[in-house]
């Protein structure tokens, strides 16, 4: 496109070269043309009325003409528009103008800005200064219409640093003065409002907080009667929902068992972190975190260590007594150690808890629990370890098994001052370690009687005994030694009277059981054999007595068939009650005095015979006896 010197012409000054051009080309004639007319002209005499108003009308007619024509050859000689693309700064102000303006119509700040910069540079009296105000106030309006845009998307200094472009000492910056003022105002109502939703959400009024975001979304400005509006009634959903996922754990943590106050925590951490009511939730947490401490103390007071810590780990880590209960769980077992000195966990465990509480108590400093059950002292813990200390190296001296470290253990252990924490702990060791000794030294007592009484004979037992007799009363040993005297007198005692029980055992094979008895009576009642002995004279007296009292059995069976109940009644009840047949004998007798008491009445009752006879026969079948005699009673 050609450049433009800035000595050209401007449009006007153009316009008016092009028609003074014209008239002059239309007017100018060559010398031959005029000499023609000179000669062909004719005098012309107008008549003296065309002096007056006609000749008046005419000139006015041809003056329009004249400007008609003239106007319309500037029009038609205008230079082309500019080419903006190829614009630089020697071009005229009016293509710069132009190409800014044109710019603009993009919609983007980028192109109004440098707009708003181009009439800014030119001084007041420009010659486009009129143009320009008028093009600005255009600019205004469109950067007007983008930060409102802006405003929608909630970002108001983002607007009003849009508008801010438009200088604040032109006419154009009337209508955005205007507008900021009317964005802040809006807007200012708008965050109140919102402010006023938030606040109320926040104390639980859920119905005023409603009422707030129903006024937000009457606001002129989509911004906060949109988006803002649906935040509201969507934060105010949630916050109704935490509510009531909190009675929930509020109704849970009623019954104040452990069980039910984890539930209520568990439930509680799951309302959502950003919700309004978290904070009520933390404070019950809290609270009920305190409960599970207060029964968790309850358990510390009865000693009750595994109750302790198992109420006390429900504690979750989220909770904001979280390190309190670990603290709780930790003195407990400090303490645990001073109450159950001697337990089953190892010396170098014991240490390492010591050490961990000791370490507690350092960090907790003057913030100590509030239960006094739990409260132990750092001189406490440090005495312990160094008592623990002194217990591990006495017991690693012990371990050599041998009377004299186990002396040096004791010396080690009895340092422990009675004041001292762990002094039952030592006490234990000291007896423990003394009757060590005491059985390293009755051990060869009991080794030699061992080998004594591997002869198996009486002498060799009777050495062995007085060699384990050695062992004093209260000795560790002591007990092993008895039971060892105990059982080889038994072994003397079988030896001694086993051939007795061998004879009595010939004699019966014989059948000669009283012989028998007499033998094995001989065997004392304090004697190892003595109960054999009795089992087998049992089982021959229970012979011999039946074969005596068979015979009466028998007679009395013979009576009863022949129908004489009542003899024999009286015949088996000779048998007496220490006799062997004493049981089956009072069997008999028991059947034949119910038939002889049914026989009775019988008679007594003659309205029932059939019945009674029926009853009598069936009797008599079922014991085995004949009815085809009559039977005779005598008493």
């Amino acid at each position: 496109m050609p450049q433009f010197d800035q000595t050209q012409l401007s449009p006007s000054e153009l316009n008016e070269e092009v028609s003074s051009s014209t008239q002059s080309e239309n007017t100018s004639e060559t010398p031959v043309e005029e000499t023609l007319k000179a000669k062909k002209q004719v005098p012309l005499k107008l008549p003296a009325w065309f002096w007056g108003w006609p000749f008046l009308w005419l000139i006015v007619l041809l003056g329009f003409g004249t400007t008609g024509t003239g106007a319309l050859l500037w029009l038609l000689t205008m230079p082309p528009v500019p080419n903006c693309q190829d614009i630089s700064s020697l071009s005229p102000d009016s293509e710069h103008l132009y190409c800014a303006d044109m710019a603009t119509k993009s919609g983007k700040i980028e192109p109004l800005r440098q707009a708003f910069a181009l009439v800014a540079s030119w001084p007041a009296d420009h010659p486009l200064q009129g143009l320009a105000q008028k093009k600005m106030k255009e600019w205004s309006s469109s950067l007007i219409e983008i930060a409102e845009k802006k405003i929608e998307t909630g970002d108001l200094d983002g607007a009003i640093a849009i508008v801010n472009i438009v200088p604040k000492n032109t006419p154009a910056y009337e209508s955005v003065a205007a507008a900021i003022e009317g964005w802040k105002n809006n807007w200012g109502q708008g965050q109140k409002i919102y402010d006023k939703a938030s606040s109320a959400m926040k104390a639980l009024d859920w119905s005023k907080a409603f009422e707030y975001a129903q006024a937000l979304s009457k606001l002129n400005n989509s911004h906060w009667s949109e988006k803002r509006f649906n935040e509201i009634m969507d934060r105010l959903s949630l916050e109704r929902q935490g509510n009531q996922r909190l009675n929930e754990a509020l109704e849970l943590a009623s019954e104040n068992t452990p069980e039910k106050l984890a539930e209520a925590i568990a439930l509680a951490n799951q309302i959502d972190k950003k919700l309004y009511i978290q904070a009520g939730a933390i404070k019950e947490i809290k609270n009920w975190s305190r409960s599970l401490l207060d029964l968790a103390a309850k358990q510390l007071k009865e000693k009750n260590i595994e109750g302790l810590t198992k109420i006390a780990s429900l504690v979750p880590n989220y909770s904001p007594l979280y390190s309190e209960a670990q603290n709780l769980i930790l003195m407990a077992e400090v303490k645990s150690l001073s109450w159950n000195q001697v337990n089953s966990k190892p010396i170098l465990q014991q240490m390492a808890i010591l050490w961990e509480g000791q370490a507690t108590l350092d960090k907790m400093g003057n913030n100590q629990l509030p239960y006094e059950e739990a409260k132990v002292t750092s001189t406490e813990v440090s005495g312990q370890i160094q008592n623990l200390i002194n217990l591990q190296l006495a017991t690693a001296v012990a371990s050599i098994q041998h009377p004299f470290t186990l002396q040096l253990a004791i010396d080690q252990a009895q340092m422990i001052t009675p004041a001292s924490p762990r002094r039952v702990h030592a006490q234990t060791l000291v007896a423990h370690w003394r009757k060590e000794i005491q059985r390293l030294e009755d051990g060869p007592y009991i080794a030699a009687a061992r080998r004594l009484a591997q002869t198996e004979t009486p002498e060799g037992f009777s050495m062995a005994m007085q060699q384990a007799g050695q062992v004093a009363l209260g000795r560790p040993l002591r007990v092993e030694a008895q039971t060892l005297i105990a059982e080889w007198k038994k072994r003397i005692e079988i030896i001694e009277d086993q051939p007795l029980l061998n004879e009595a055992l010939t004699l019966a094979k014989a059948g000669n059981l009283t012989a028998a008895i007499d033998k094995a009576s001989k065997i004392g009642d304090r004697r190892a054999l003595y109960k054999p002995a009795q089992d087998k004279i049992s089982g021959w007296v229970a012979i011999v007595q039946t074969a005596e009292d068979r015979p009466i059995l028998d007679r009395a069976y013979n009576l009863a068939k022949k129908g004489n109940l009542g003899g024999a009644i009286a015949e088996a009840s000779q048998i007496r009650s220490s006799r062997a047949l004493y049981s089956e004998a009072q069997g008999a007798v028991a059947g034949w005095v119910a038939e002889r008491d049914a026989s009775v009445a019988v008679q007594q009752a003659p309205t029932e015979p059939a019945r009674r006879a029926s009853q009598a026969d069936s009797y008599s079948n079922n014991s085995g006896y004949s009815n085809n005699s009559e039977p005779s009673y005598s008493e």
